[in-house]
């Protein structure tokens, strides 16, 4: 039945009740002279508790064969199940292994290339300084001197005067 607002129930207040703290609670009066009268230590009588021994089911020869043979099967499950441990263990490293040699042999051949790269370089240069070398003919080497200047070039002074 869908709830409607005249089927909810009505909500009342909530109560709350103040308790102050630094009050005690009333306590009734008693005579303190009954009272001490009344009093007489209290001997609890002592008791030695010994432990209950508890009696073992005598087992029949049928359970203790079953037992036997289930003791037995938990341990050549244990050696099983160390043995497959053990191969999984031996297969990871083995697997590693081959990695780190395939990684060893990538890095070998990325030298080598390098190294012949260099090599091939290096006779090339030698090559080149041979060839010089053996031409003989004297290099010139010309320098020339650049010269900036704030004001613009002025024609060469000659003697020769020119007259329109």
């Amino acid at each position: 039945m869908p709830r409607t607002p005249k089927n909810k129930p009505e909500k009342k207040p909530l109560e709350i009740e103040i308790v102050k703290i630094d009050e005690k609670p009333e306590e009734p009066e008693i005579e303190q002279d009954d009272e001490i009268e009344k009093k007489e230590p209290e001997v609890e009588p002592v008791v030695e508790e010994k432990p209950v021994e508890k009696v073992k089911k005598i087992r029949t020869e049928k359970q203790l064969e079953q037992l036997k043979k289930a003791r037995e099967k938990a341990i050549l499950n244990k050696e099983m199940k160390r043995k497959q441990r053990e191969e999984e263990e031996s297969k990871i490293k083995a697997i590693k292994e081959k990695e780190k040699e395939v990684e060893k042999k990538k890095l070998e051949e990325k030298i080598v290339k390098k190294a012949i790269s260099i090599k091939k370089k290096q006779i090339k240069k030698e090559a080149v300084l041979d060839e010089i070398s053996d031409d003989e003919t004297p290099v010139i080497v010309k320098v020339e001197k650049i010269t900036k200047l704030n004001h613009p070039p002025q024609p060469p002074k000659s003697n020769i005067l020119y007259f329109d």
